[in-house]
C-alpha cells in the first residue's frame, strides 16, 4: 500500500479545499493510505471525509512566517509530521510557507507541488499573493514534480517563477457529481419565474471572478431582451461594489443576490443557464458542476485555456440573447473524472 502525506492550510469552504475533498472522496483506500496535515481547525468539509483520512494539525504558526524568506525557515522551523516513511509527499496548498516546509521535510520519495491558479495574474491582482510568494519562491527548487490543475497556468507559472524545465502533470479537479446529485434533491426555499430564462453564476465576489464584466454584459442584454433572471450565488470583499454597480445600470429587476449557501446545487438546479465571466481562473470547478446538471454554460473565450473541453465565447451577450430554455439532463461526467483518477493514481504509483 502506497502512503502520501498531503499538506494543507484547513477544510473549510473554498476550491482548494473543495478539490481535496473530492479527491478524498474517490480515492482507493484499499491502494492508498493517506495522512492529512491541516494549520487550521476550520473544517467546513471535515466531517464529511472518509473516515479511512488520518488528519493531523500542525501547532498554530504566526502569520508573519510569510515574510519571512523560506531559506531561513528551512534552517530553523522543524518538521512537525510524525516520524514516518511515505512514497508521496505533497505541498495541497502552494500558498503557505508551513506547508511547503513539512511536504519538503518529510521523509518521502518524491515532494509534490499543487498549483491552483494562475500564478502570474494573481500577483497582479494580490499584492499580498505577491509579497507572500517572494519569500517563499525559493521552496520551489526542493519539488521533484509538480500538478497543475489546467493547462491554463502552467505558462504563467514558468514565466513568473522564470523556471523552465521541471516534471509536471496536469490533473484537473475531480467533481463528486454523486454528491451533486444526492444534493439536488434537498427542498429549495427559492421560487423563480419559470417564464424567464433563469441564469446563476457562482463564486467569491472579488476583482478575479469579474461579476462587475457579467453585470455589464447583462446591461446590453436588456437592450434585446427583458426575459432572463440572473441568480449571483456567493460573497466577498466586493459585494458591496458589485450591488452598487447593479442599481446605477439599472439592473436590480434582472438580479437576484443569493449570499453564500452551503448547498448550491439545489438552487443551480433550478436555472437552464450558468454563466461566467472571471478575468482568469486556476480551473473553474463550478463549469464543470453546471455540466453536470445539464446547464447551458455561458463563459468568455479566455476560459478556454483553463477548461479543457469546455467552450466558450467571443460574443456573450449575442449568445445569452439567442438562449432558449431546453431540457435538462444530468451528466455523471464519467470519462472525466475516470482520467483524472487514472492520472492521479499513477502520480502517486510513478
Amino acid at each position: 500500500m502506497k502512503k502520501i502525506a498531503l499538506f494543507a492550510n484547513n477544510l473549510n469552504a473554498g476550491g482548494i479545499q473543495k478539490s481535496l475533498y473530492n479527491i478524498m472522496r474517490n480515492i482507493n483506500y484499499d491502494k492508498y493510505e493517506i495522512d492529512l496535515y491541516l494549520m487550521s481547525h476550520d473544517n467546513f468539509f471535515k466531517e464529511k471525509f472518509p473516515q479511512e483520512v488520518n488528519v493531523y494539525y500542525f501547532k498554530k504558526h504566526s502569520k508573519l512566517l510569510k515574510l519571512i524568506p523560506f531559506k531561513i525557515l528551512k534552517i530553523f522551523l522543524p518538521y512537525e509530521g510524525l516520524d514516518k516513511e511515505y512514497d508521496v509527499a505533497v505541498d495541497f496548498d502552494s500558498y503557505q510557507q508551513v506547508t511547503a516546509l513539512n511536504a519538503i521535510k518529510a521523509k518521502a520519495k518524491k515532494k509534490v507541488y499543487w498549483i491552483h491558479n494562475n500564478m502570474m495574474e494573481k500577483a497582479k491582482e494580490e499584492k499580498k499573493f505577491k509579497i507572500a510568494h517572494f519569500f517563499s519562491r525559493a521552496k520551489l527548487k526542493y519539488f521533484d514534480e509538480f500538478v497543475f490543475v489546467s493547462e491554463g497556468v502552467i505558462e504563467p507559472f514558468k514565466k513568473y517563477n522564470k523556471m523552465n524545465n521541471f516534471k509536471y502533470h496536469i490533473i484537473p479537479n475531480l467533481i463528486d457529481t454523486k454528491e451533486i446529485f444526492d444534493k439536488i434533491k434537498e427542498d429549495v426555499d427559492l421560487k423563480i419565474d419559470n417564464s424567464v430564462y433563469n441564469l446563476c453564476t457562482v463564486g467569491t465576489v472579488n476583482h478575479q471572478k469579474g461579476f462587475d464584466i457579467l453585470l455589464k454584459y447583462l446591461k446590453e442584454l436588456v437592450k434585446y431582451r427583458h426575459d432572463f433572471h440572473l441568480y449571483l450565488i456567493g460573497n466577498g470583499p466586493k459585494m458591496n461594489e458589485i450591488k452598487k454597480l447593479c442599481q446605477e445600470l439599472e439592473l436590480n429587476n434582472y438580479v437576484t443576490f443569493l449570499g453564500y449557501l452551503n448547498n448550491v446545487y439545489k438552487y443551480m438546479n433550478l436555472m437552464d443557464g450558468f454563466i461566467l465571466t472571471s478575468r482568469y481562473e486556476g480551473q473553474g470547478m463550478v463549469l464543470w458542476e453546471a455540466k453536470a446538471l445539464g446547464l447551458e454554460i455561458f463563459m468568455t473565450k479566455n476560459l478556454e485555456q483553463y477548461n479543457k473541453g469546455l467552450k466558450g465565447t467571443e460574443d456573450i451577450v449575442k449568445d445569452l440573447k439567442n438562449a432558449k430554455k431546453k431540457v435538462k439532463k444530468l451528466d455523471d461526467l464519467n470519462d472525466y473524472n475516470n482520467d483524472i483518477i487514472k492520472s492521479l493514481e499513477e502520480l502517486f504509483d510513478n
